[in-house]
C-alpha cells in the first residue's frame, strides 16, 4: 500500500507542476486581464502578542463539546480535508482510499464518491473538493486529467463533467474556477502566476505573481471560505489573508503578525529546506496559510521550532475582544487528569470547530473521561475511523 501511495503521490506532484516548456500544453496568457488587488488595510491579528496556554486553560475556554463516532463500515485512510455544513460532514482522502466520504452529524455514513477510473463519470485523481450548499453540488478537482466533476450532495450521484486547466487546488465563484498553480504549471515560459481564473478551460484572469521566496514549486491548499461565504486565499509563506470580492477583485482582509516571520524574506530565493533550517536554527516562524473563519472566533496555525522538529501551533483569535491565544499542544502534562479530549481544528462551521481523535486511547486515560467519549471508546477497535470532536468556544 505504501508503494502504491508513493506512485500516486508522484503522479499528482507531476500534475502540480513540472519545468515550464513551450509545447501544446502552454496556456496563452499575454492578453489575460490581471486580477486587481485593492489597497485596503488588512485587519492586524497580533499573533506576536498571543498568550500561550496549555490544555487545561484551553478546555476552560470551551463552552460546548461533542463527540461523533464515524461509521467504520468503510475505512478512511488519511483525512486530507474536512468540510462541515449544517447537516453533513465531508471528508476527502486523496491518496489512500481516493474517495470522498459523506456522513451525517451523528456519524452515519450516507454515501461515498468512489468514481475512480477512466470513464466520463470518473476521476483519475481527487486532488481537492468544494461543497456548494446553494446548488447542492460537490465539486471534485481531478488534477491529473484537468477536469472538474460535480456530484450531488444528496446521494453522490454524478451530475456533470467540465474540462479544466492544470492546477494543484481549486475553488469556485459562481460558475467560474479559481485555479491555484505552482511555478511552471501553466507550461508558459514568459509568465508566472499563482492564480488563474477560468471559465472551464478558458483563462479569464491571472493574479499573484510569485515572489522569489515563493518561486520553488511549492503550494499549500489555503482556500477556505469566511463566515459570510467569501473565498479566502493565502499565497504560500505570505502573512496576508486575501478575500475574493469577485473573480477579478481581491482585497487583503487579515495580516498575521509574527515576531520573526519567514515572509520578511519574501524577496529572497530560498529553497523550502533552507526555510526549514531558518525555523529550526534561527527561530523564524511560518504562518501555515489555512484560515478557519468562524463567527466569533477564527483559527490558524503557525509553524514553530520544537526541539529538533517543526511543529504547527494552533492559534485562536477572538474577534469580539481582538485577543489572540496560542494553544501549546507540544507540552502535555502526563500526570494531568483527562476529562475531555480536543484536537487542533481542521474545519469550522458557525462557531464550532472540528478536529479528530483516535478511537484507541490507553485504558489508564479513560477513567475520568466524558461519559459519552468513554462509551464510544469502549466499543471501538484500532481499525475504526476517527472520532470527530466538535467544540464551541465561550
Amino acid at each position: 500500500m505504501k508503494q502504491l501511495t508513493a506512485i500516486i503521490l508522484t503522479a499528482l506532484i507531476w500534475a502540480c507542476g513540472t519545468q515550464p516548456q513551450n509545447d501544446s500544453r502552454a496556456l496563452e496568457l499575454s492578453d489575460t486581464e490581471i486580477i486587481k488587488i485593492t489597497h485596503n488595510t488588512p485587519h492586524p491579528i497580533r499573533a506576536d502578542n498571543a498568550r500561550v496556554i496549555g490544555m487545561d486553560e484551553m478546555l476552560d475556554r470551551v463552552k460546548l463539546i461533542d463527540y461523533i463516532k464515524l461509521d467504520s463500515s468503510e475505512p478512511i485512510g488519511v483525512i486530507d480535508k474536512m468540510i462541515v455544513t449544517k447537516d453533513k460532514i465531508y471528508i476527502l482522502d486523496c491518496y489512500t482510499a481516493q474517495q470522498i466520504f459523506v456522513f451525517d452529524k451523528t456519524g452515519n455514513l450516507l454515501f461515498r464518491i468512489k468514481n475512480k477510473g477512466r470513464g466520463p463519470k470518473e476521476y483519475l485523481s481527487v486532488a481537492d473538493m468544494q461543497v456548494d450548499t446553494i446548488r447542492n453540488e460537490i465539486l471534485v478537482n481531478d488534477a491529473l486529467t484537468r477536469s472538474y466533476l460535480y456530484f450531488s450532495t444528496d446521494d453522490g450521484t454524478f451530475l456533470r463533467r467540465e474540462k479544466g486547466i492544470a492546477n494543484c487546488y481549486l475553488a469556485h465563484i459562481d460558475s467560474l474556477y479559481i485555479n491555484y498553480q505552482i511555478p511552471g504549471q501553466d507550461f508558459n515560459d514568459n509568465e508566472n502566476w499563482a492564480i488563474l481564473v477560468s471559465d472551464k478551460d478558458s483563462v479569464l484572469y491571472k493574479g499573484f505573481t510569485p515572489t522569489p521566496l515563493q518561486d520553488n514549486n511549492f503550494a499549500v491548499n489555503s482556500f477556505t471560505y469566511d463566515c459570510d461565504g467569501k473565498l479566502l486565499f493565502t499565497p504560500v509563506y505570505s502573512d496576508t489573508v486575501y478575500q475574493f470580492m469577485s473573480v477579478s477583485i481581491v482585497s487583503p482582509k487579515y495580516v498575521i503578525h509574527q515576531k520573526k516571520s519567514v515572509w520578511n524574506l519574501y524577496n529572497q530565493k530560498i529553497p523550502p529546506l533552507e526555510v526549514d533550517k531558518l525555523i529550526k536554527q534561527n527561530n523564524y516562524t511560518r504562518y501555515a496559510g489555512k484560515f478557519l473563519d468562524g463567527e466569533s472566533y477564527a483559527s490558524f496555525e503557525i509553524a514553530h521550532k520544537w526541539e529538533e522538529y517543526i511543529t504547527p501551533r494552533p492559534y485562536f483569535w477572538d474577534k469580539r475582544t481582538d485577543i489572540v491565544f496560542a494553544w501549546d499542544t507540544a507540552n502535555v502534562d502526563e500526570d494531568a487528569i483527562v476529562h475531555e479530549i480536543i484536537r487542533q481544528p481542521i474545519a469550522v462551521y458557525g462557531d464550532t470547530f472540528f478536529g479528530t481523535c483516535s478511537p484507541q486511547i490507553p485504558e489508564e486515560y479513560r477513567k475520568n473521561l466524558n461519559p459519552k467519549l468513554k462509551s464510544l471508546l469502549e466499543c471501538s477497535k484500532e481499525s475504526d475511523n476517527p472520532i470527530v470532536v466538535a467544540y464551541t468556544l465561550k
